[in-house]
């Protein structure tokens, strides 16, 4: 016979009891346990604990993994998967309900059957030996009977064993010898007819106790049958309570199923339609790359093309200013032959004049004019300074949850490219621009839900763009930023189940991982 669940657990409870008592007697009857025991068991509980404690850090650890990677869903997708996997327990406890109601069903069939077979045993035990006890009354009454008939021819002749008979055999008489024969072979009949009825007396009394014992497991069996028969009646109707209940909620079950399946199709909608969003923006950020790099091309063969103008201007005012020395050197000369003569012919004007005793002081010669300096080239331009390899700072002091990659969604079991990394901050709390930039967009999309989109211009040779997703509200909307100004507040909005930062870096209008600029 197979225990029932429940007497199986009562026992395994008592089990338990008597372990704990058996451990707590064992250890305050036995205060001779060297210390070392008692450091080895503290030990051992430490142990426990801290394997206990790693257990629940890598539970929860799970469950943070599980809310980040469901960060970015629908919550009705969420609501749908949670509310299955709750029916899909209630659907196991069911089942187990039901196994154990049937156990107990198919116990207590069991047990009827042990007692209806040990009933027709007991019972046919009492049939024999009522059949035994009414043979041995007869048996008892024919010994009676008989040891009465001895009785009364004893007492007719006289009794057995009489003074006379003993005088005749003392004498010597053949037929008192034989008398004397008869008679003890009539006390050995009576003797062992004597002994038989005490027998059967004793055997009557065995049997009687044998019957009221018999009788009393018949009593036991019988309302013990009555007993199963209530059991089997509630474990019938258990069983069936279960029966109903598993179909219940197996029925719940398959609408929660068809009703996450909506949900699965629905959210697939979306993320379609989030990245019929993205395809736009993505071509439109890569055309502003585009353009940017036409007009920095343009801008670059401009600025070549005014080197080369100026390069040209300095060239000509360098020969130009040549071209001006060179001549004033000659104007010099020719002014420096001129005086020269002038002064010769002066002088032999003043000799012939001293001749004539009118000598006069000669003139003082006129300084000639300074030359023209030529003109300055001018500065040189400074040179670029170089890229830094930490461009952009965070928009959030709050913890990073999800990081940029592929990863499968719990709920649709399928890859998906998670294209930004998601910040854990509070709903309200502040987001600031990463870098100076110009507001590119500020919209509300299903998929991103509160978007903003700031251009931080060409840099290390990419256009670099960043997006802010899921935000409460909009601190600007267009126009230029500044690195570290409040640009927008931490949200829930769009495709999303909890408030946290969805942020996004592009190069040229494609994706990549943010943790290369911060």
């Amino acid at each position: 016979m197979r225990t029932s669940m429940p007497r199986r657990r009562a026992r395994q409870r008592l089990s338990g009891a008597l372990l704990v008592a058996l451990c707590a007697t064992l250890v305050f009857s036995a205060p001779t346990v060297a210390q070392d025991d008692f450091d080895d068991r503290i030990e051992e509980v430490e142990e426990d604990q801290q394997r206990t404690g790693e257990q629940k850090q890598d539970a929860d650890a799970r469950a943070d993994r599980l809310d980040a990677d469901l960060a970015d869903t629908s919550a009705e997708l969420v609501e749908a998967d949670a509310r299955l996997r709750r029916t899909n327990r209630e659907v196991t406890q069911a089942g187990e309900q039901l196994d154990a109601a049937e156990t107990e069903l198919a116990d207590a069939l069991t047990e009827a059957d042990r007692i209806d077979s040990e009933l027709q045993v007991a019972q046919a035990n009492e049939k024999e030996l009522e059949d035994s006890l009414q043979q041995n009354e007869r048996e008892q009454q024919e010994s009676k009977e008989a040891v009465g008939a001895i009785a009364r021819e004893s007492y007719k002749n006289g009794g057995v064993g009489n003074l006379a008979m003993t005088l005749d055999v003392l004498s010597g008489e053949d037929d008192a010898v034989e008398d004397m024969a008869m008679a003890r072979t009539v006390m050995r009949v009576q003797d062992n007819t004597i002994d038989r009825l005490n027998t059967q007396r004793a055997q009557e009394v065995a049997e009687q106790d044998r019957l009221e014992g018999v009788r009393r497991d018949i009593t036991m069996l019988l309302a013990e049958a009555e007993a199963n028969v209530l059991r089997k009646e509630e474990a019938r109707s258990a069983a069936e309570t279960s029966k109903q209940e598993l179909e219940r909620v197996e029925a719940r079950q398959r609408e929660d199923r068809a009703a996450l399946e909506g949900e699965k199709a629905t959210f697939a909608k979306q993320l379609d339609e989030a990245e019929s969003e993205s395809s736009p923006l993505q071509t439109q950020l890569a055309e502003l790359a585009q353009k940017k790099h036409g007009l920095e091309v343009e801008q670059e063969a401009e600025r070549q093309r005014i080197a080369r103008e100026k390069a040209r201007q300095r060239a000509e005012a360098e020969e130009r200013a040549r071209r001006e020395a060179e001549a004033e050197r000659e104007a010099q000369a020719q002014a420096e032959a001129e005086r020269e003569a002038q002064a010769q012919a002066e002088a032999e004007a003043a000799a012939e004049a001293s001749q004539q005793e009118a000598a006069a002081p000669a003139p003082e010669p006129v300084p000639a004019p300074a030359p023209t300096p030529a003109p300055e080239p001018p500065a040189p331009e400074p040179p670029a300074a170089p890229p830094s390899s930490g461009y952009l700072a965070a928009p959030s002091p709050a913890g990073v949850t999800s990081s940029f990659g592929y990863r499968t969604h719990p709920i649709l079991g399928t890859p998906r490219l998670h294209a930004g990394i998601d910040y854990a901050g509070s709903c309200g709390s502040p987001v600031h621009a990463p870098a100076d930039g110009t507001v590119v967009a500020a919209t509300s999309t299903s998929g991103g839900g509160n978007k903003l989109i700031l251009d931080h211009g060409v840099q290390r040779g990419v256009n670099l763009t960043t997006t802010f997703a899921h935000l409460s509200s909009f601190a600007v909307t267009g126009g230029s930023v500044s690195r570290g100004q409040v640009v927008g507040y931490v949200g829930n909005t769009g495709l999303s189940t909890a408030c946290h930062l969805h942020f996004e870096t592009r190069e040229n209008g494609i994706a990549v991982d943010p943790w290369s600029w911060l």
